[in-house]
């Protein structure tokens, strides 16, 4: 791997984080096709949407994609969601946090900040169908469970 492709601290070189940086990254992931891990389609108040996918091998994040309503800092959050999940555990990608994204993109207006809930949430959704995959369970299988106990 050479500096220019390294995220990491070690080579002195970090990604650049600044809005219009991610959302250009941001406009190319979001226009590739899903992969089959899926999330559910999440809106927010504004009705602004997000839903994501993701590549996953040996319960580590290998890819991530993602489909967001055309909004400037919902796209930019999801590149920098995107950005950090990859090559993290399950478990690792499901801690980030809202706060996380706001902290390392600055130039977010302060109330277009709650696009971070969106974006965290619909990356959350797609773990949760990851792991419910993984181990076995499928939504009709539990859709039966829920009808059998109501």
């Amino acid at each position: 791997m050479n500096p220019e492709e390294c995220t990491q601290g070690c080579c002195g070189v970090s990604r650049r984080r600044t809005v219009s940086d991610c959302f250009d990254r941001g406009l190319r992931r979001n226009r590739a096709e899903p992969f089959a891990i899926v999330g559910e389609t999440l809106r927010d108040a504004n009705g602004l949407q997000a839903q994501f996918s993701l590549d996953i091998e040996n319960g580590i994040v290998k890819a991530v994609r993602f489909k967001v309503t055309s909004c400037v800092a919902l796209t930019a959050y999801a590149e920098v969601l995107a950005e950090e999940v990859e090559k993290l555990s399950l478990i690792s990608a499901i801690a980030i946090t809202p706060q996380t994204l706001i902290d390392d993109l600055e130039g977010i207006p302060l109330f277009r900040r709650d696009r971070a809930n969106l974006v965290v949430a619909a990356l959350r959704s797609a773990i949760s169908n990851a792991t419910l995959q993984q181990s076995g369970v499928t939504n009709e299988g539990r859709l039966h469970l829920r009808h059998a106990t109501a």
